[in-house]
């Protein structure tokens, strides 16, 4: 389907149909909507859908002996992707094809069918000459690479050529958790701070930030002492606009755990529902971790105060997601099997953890060369 988009002008949606000429130059095309800008945009977007399907079938002529492309599949692969994934993903996906990818190979010119490797390497250039880093030529690559392979799934491609490119090396980051004095050190000093539950929560669970800001009464069983890993709450690009996005469908199908409720977790738990909620049980639906009012805390948030709640106590600066990587190590260097561990953290395979934590494992690559050397 031919894409297009919305836009306000003097308090009024106008579509803009993203046609072509015969020569394949690309000529947007303004269509009034009439309809005011408060109000109307459920309205509009349906008018947009049915201006698009329009056009796409006025154009089938030319698609047919020229083929789609590449900005136009790209446009039409995100729309066939939306009921398939998280709303969240989709929005993420979305903020990088319609804001970055699609608009550059729109003024390439680039027939799908003739895409080759070299038009997709002078795109992560020119994205490394803009500024971005290897992580975010990275992030781009794989909704092209998905793309391509899905066309090649449907017979529009014979080979996908995104995979003979080669992408920058990546910058990595090693972590540095805490020891095992350091987490104690934390606990002892972040009793009684707004923080207390959440920092706990991510030392003694390893959960990612999304995951804890996810955790709701429901998923909490006091009887069993355990609770379950299945929602989160992440940053997002919705319509334009930052904001905290609920979705069921985590990061993989590992992610979906349930994990035992350690005593100092219990207590928290018990005194936190006492002080919201006083006798009476608490709203299933409600989230744990939220602020005095009730609304869920912002993942900024806890990435902005962590380090100063930290620097307040003395204690080595950390990232918070480091708090994951402490429980790792605490598990690690106890001899919890490496495949506890990839189950404990909700990694998609063991080979992750062991890239992951390779360095962690060095202690325990000592002590079993002393047990060679003593035999």
């Amino acid at each position: 389907m031919i894409a297009g988009h919305l836009t306000a002008k003097n308090d009024r949606w106008y579509m803009v149909i993203e046609t072509r000429t015969n020569d394949g130059i690309r000529k947007p095309k303004w269509i009034a909507t009439g309809l005011k800008v408060k109000g109307n945009k459920r309205k509009a977007e349906e008018m947009l859908y049915e201006k698009r399907l329009e056009y796409s079938l006025n154009h089938n002529a030319r698609k047919n002996s020229a083929g789609i492309f590449f900005d136009e599949y790209l446009q039409q692969w995100l729309q066939n992707r939306k009921g398939e994934i998280a709303q969240a993903t989709y929005e993420s996906y979305a903020f990088i094809i319609q804001r970055q990818i699609a608009p550059y190979f729109r003024d390439q010119e680039i027939l799908l069918s003739d895409l080759r490797p070299v038009h997709i390497s002078n795109y992560y250039q020119h994205m490394l000459n803009t500024g971005f880093s290897p992580n975010t030529v990275a992030r781009h690559h794989a909704n092209i690479h998905k793309s391509l392979e899905d066309a090649v799934y449907h017979e529009l491609l014979a080979l996908n050529p995104a995979r003979n490119v080669r992408l920058p090396r990546k910058i990595g980051y090693i972590a540095n958790p805490y020891s095992p004095n350091e987490c104690k050190q934390l606990l002892e000093a972040i009793k009684g701070e707004k923080l207390e539950l959440v920092v706990t929560l991510a030392l003694f669970t390893g959960l990612r930030r999304s995951e804890i800001l996810g955790l709701r009464w429901s998923a909490v069983d006091f009887t069993e002492n355990t609770f379950s890993i299945n929602h989160s709450i992440i940053r997002s690009v919705v319509d334009g606009k930052t904001a905290m996005v609920g979705q069921d469908k985590l990061k993989r199908d590992a992610s979906f755990r349930t994990l035992p409720m350690v005593e100092p977790i219990r207590d928290l738990l018990l005194n936190d529902m006492a002080r919201r909620y006083g006798e009476n049980p608490p709203f299933q639906i409600d989230y744990i971790c939220v602020d005095q009012k009730g609304v869920v805390l912002k993942p900024n948030y806890i990435s902005e105060a962590f380090p100063k709640l930290l620097k307040k106590h003395g204690l080595r600066h950390i990232r918070f997601h480091d708090l994951r990587h402490s429980c790792a190590n605490l598990l690690i260097t106890s001899r919890v099997p490496l495949i506890e561990v990839q189950q404990w953290l909700g990694h998609s395979s063991i080979a992750t953890t062991a890239d992951m934590y390779s360095h962690l494992t060095f202690e325990t690559k000592l002590s079993s060369a002393d047990v060679i050397k003593k035999n």
